[in-house]
């Protein structure tokens, strides 16, 4: 199977995903695009199960990479392509960056994850 097949794979299989998680909650989606200037928006905030696109609108190539969130951690977006994930969880931050530009702060950001359920059960804890 080749890359492109396999990211359109994932890509259902993520969508299918979120699918049954959109039936209990409404399905979201953002869309961010990785440019010569950087990432269009380096400061996020989404509700779990939002669907996050990576659009690669550059000249060249650029792979996401995130330490703290797994899921965000893409393979290398030739010009052109979209990577695509279900965000799992939260209340959590993930912090990202361009591994094939790794001194570029501006390809620098950070996504804020809430769950209103689980920020709600964790509150009702106290």
């Amino acid at each position: 199977m080749d890359r492109k097949t396999s990211k359109m794979v994932v890509a259902a299989g993520l969508a299918a995903l979120c699918g049954c998680a959109g039936l209990l909650r409404e399905k979201h989606e953002q869309v961010e695009r990785l440019d010569e200037h950087g990432v269009s928006a380096p400061a996020l905030t989404v509700m779990s199960g939002t669907i996050l696109q990576f659009v690669n609108a550059d000249a060249r190539p650029h792979q996401i990479y995130s330490n703290d969130c797994g899921e965000l951690s893409s393979t290398v977006l030739s010009p052109g392509e979209t990577y695509a994930v279900g965000i799992g969880i939260g209340p959590k931050e993930c912090h990202f960056q361009d591994l094939l530009l790794p001194l570029s702060t501006g390809y620098f950001g950070t996504l804020q994850v809430h769950d209103e359920q689980e920020e709600r059960r964790l509150a009702t804890q106290d």
